[in-house]
């Protein structure tokens, strides 16, 4: 039996509000099957970025993707490029009935501090692993 000692990478960051969410979906992205590109992380993160006023309980509301489009400095046309390419790749839900687009909950952060834990372990190391009884 081999011993193991896990050692663990830390990192604390101090970000503006608009990085926080890039950044956030930048950390996850990999995990994923399929992934966002680095313009539909931009577009994500502003839509997440919005003040609660603005969103209410519609992140894709008409104000909210004027804003976004500003900020970006996008056409309608582009933005509803990237948000159906997003809801293709099911990062966004829209509703058969209400047309209503909404964000995959894991996607959102919380919105003050978000802490993250993930574990990588080479295939090849599997039995290692097991034997070890590391999860």
């Amino acid at each position: 039996m081999y011993s193991i000692m896990v050692e663990k990478i830390q990192k604390g960051l101090v970000l503006s509000k608009e990085e926080y969410y890039t950044k956030h979906l930048s950390i996850i992205n990999p995990m994923f099957p399929q992934q966002l590109n680095r313009k539909e992380i931009e577009v994500l993160g502003a839509f997440l970025a919005l003040d609660k006023a603005i969103v209410e309980d519609d992140y894709f509301n008409t104000l909210a993707r004027k804003k976004v489009r500003t900020k970006l400095n996008l056409k309608p046309g582009g933005l509803s490029n990237y948000l159906r390419t997003m809801i293709e790749k099911d990062f966004l839900d829209k509703s058969d009935i209400t047309g209503r687009i909404t964000i995959k909950p894991y996607l959102i952060p919380n919105p003050i501090a978000q802490g993250y834990m993930f574990k990588i372990l080479k295939q090849e190391d599997e039995k290692i692993r097991q034997d070890n009884k590391i999860d």
